[in-house]
């Protein structure tokens, strides 16, 4: 439970998602009145860690405590069966589980990226696009794996140490969805995760790009 951000990252996905509203300072956070449970489990100042068996106890205990939405903005290339057992136990709570795909410039159709390409309704992989629109050069893509493209390109939230600062990739993508997620269901509260999946992709812009 020492959630010290060692990174930066994790602080700024917690700032697009959910950073306070009209307090006069940095940003606000696309959905500012959502509940955050923040769930480390990466730190660059620890040796030897297992990534992966951190993620999936991490998915594991955010379904045991109840949690409704679950921000991933990570992954790789590597299917795990226990990664995606983990996120079925999601699916059958009714938990949204929004997933950045990737930043490996490839298309996720032929060269997967977990757990975004996992094939569960319950995930929304998602995809960078700058401020025209486009998809990020750095950015996977995909006509069958990928669900939605959101803003990624130098995107302003917060960092460690009260401090606002500029990130790009699919990450910030994600988070962008996530608190729009929040929104939904906030309004629709009847709704579960396919469901909510369905709204934000119907009520989506299409563009050939």
């Amino acid at each position: 439970n020492q959630l010290t951000d060692n990174h930066g990252h994790g602080t700024h996905i917690a700032g697009i998602i959910g950073a306070e509203a009209g307090n006069g300072k940095g940003i606000s956070g696309i959905s500012p009145n959502v509940s955050l449970m923040i769930l480390k489990y990466f730190d660059p100042k620890v040796t030897g860690t297992d990534n992966l068996k951190n993620t999936i106890a991490s998915i594991r205990y955010a379904v045991k405590m109840g949690a409704h939405i679950i921000n991933y903005s990570g992954g790789g290339t590597e299917y795990s069966q226990e990664e995606f057992d983990a996120v079925l136990d999601a699916q059958k709570k009714g938990i949204l589980f929004v997933a950045a795909a990737g930043n490996e410039r490839s298309n996720s159709d032929q060269f997967h990226y977990y757990p975004a390409d996992y094939h569960l309704d319950n995930i929304i992989s998602v995809t960078a696009i700058d401020p025209s629109t486009e998809v990020l050069s750095s950015s996977n893509y995909g006509t069958e794996t990928v669900d939605i493209a959101a803003p990624g390109q130098n995107i302003l939230s917060c960092l460690p140490g009260n401090a606002y600062g500029y990130m790009t990739g699919t990450s910030q993508a994600t988070a962008f969805v996530s608190g729009a997620a929040a929104l939904v269901m906030a309004r629709k509260n009847t709704f579960k995760a396919p469901e909510i999946k369905k709204y934000i992709l119907a009520t989506g812009d299409a563009t050939t790009s």
